[in-house]
Formats: structure tokens, C-alpha cells, sequence
């Protein structure tokens, strides 16, 4: 009776979330649900202040300035590469290949579950650690930028070395 309720479940779910894959499975999908989370709340943080920083110190524009000053508009610019910067980090991560063969399955199971572990947690203390900092700013020139893109730099390398470590297991 268990197996045949199990099953319904798993078809109206269309996954295998009651097995040890399944939970695999969602358990990744749930890390990148998370990542995704932590850059979109960065990236509202950083239009904000952005946003803030337009209203609060770019002059309007006159017939004898019709442009603002480029040292007032520096910071919106670096905020706004950044927020790119984030959308593609952003990206990437949902875009990280899903273990889905028997094989590659079992190696993860058997060997590899720890490092991929590793990598899932830095990912998320890294992108949790960015949209703390931004949060804690409340001007864009007291934002770290700087260390925001470092945070990303790392979260870059942490997701090649991710995909480079499941075409091994593969």
C-alpha cells in the first residue's frame, strides 16, 4: 500500500523526492534556490542605494550643465556593473548542470557527495555574506564594492571548480 501511494505522489510531482536521489536532487535544487536568493536580494539592496544616490546628490540638469558631474555619477555606474555582475553570477548558478544519470548518481553517493557539499555551502555563505554587506550599507558610497566583487570573483571560481569537478564524476 506504502509503494503504490509513493508512486501517485511521485507522479503528480513528476520527481523521485521520497528516494535518496530524489532528495539529492532537490536538496540541489533547494542550493541554488538559495544562492538565487541571497544575489537577488544584493541586487535589490544596490538599486536602492543606487536609486537613493540619483535622487539625493545628481543635480538636476540645467541649460549650463545639462550633464551630471562624472564624479557624481561614478558610483551609480560601478553599482550598476555590478548589478550585472551579480545577474550573471546569478545565472550561472541556475545554470548548473544537474546530476541525473545512474552513474553519476552513484559516484556522487559513493565518493563525492562531501565535496559537492563544499562547493554548495561556500556558494551559499558567499552569496548570503554579500547580501548581509549590502544590507548594512546605507549610502552607496559606504557599500563595499570592492569586497562585493571579490565575493563574486570567488563564487565564479567556486562554480567552475563545481563543473569541473561533476565532468570528473561523469
Amino acid at each position: 500500500m506504502a509503494d503504490s501511494l509513493a508512486d501517485r505522489l511521485r507522479s503528480l510531482l513528476a520527481s523521485d523526492v521520497y528516494t535518496e536521489r530524489g532528495r539529492l536532487r532537490a536538496d540541489d535544487l533547494l542550493v541554488r534556490e538559495r544562492v538565487g536568493r541571497g544575489l537577488g536580494e544584493a541586487t535589490a539592496r544596490l538599486r536602492e542605494l543606487a536609486s537613493q544616490w540619483r535622487a539625493d546628490r545628481v543635480p538636476p540638469s540645467t541649460r549650463e550643465q545639462p550633464f551630471p558631474p562624472a564624479a557624481v555619477m561614478e558610483p551609480i555606474r560601478r553599482a550598476e556593473r555590478l548589478v550585472r555582475a551579480i545577474e550573471d553570477v546569478s545565472v550561472a548558478v541556475r545554470g548548473l548542470p544537474l546530476l541525473n544519470q545512474d552513474k553519476v548518481w552513484d559516484r556522487v553517493r559513493g565518493a563525492g557527495l562531501g565535496e559537492l557539499l563544499q562547493f554548495d555551502w561556500t556558494l551559499v555563505g558567499e552569496s548570503d555574506a554579500l547580501s548581509t554587506d549590502l544590507a548594512g550599507a546605507f549610502a552607496l558610497d559606504e557599500a563595499d564594492l570592492a569586497g562585493a566583487e571579490t565575493r563574486l570573483r570567488r563564487m565564479r571560481e567556486v562554480i567552475a571548480d563545481r563543473r569541473h569537478y561533476i565532468e570528473i564524476l561523469a
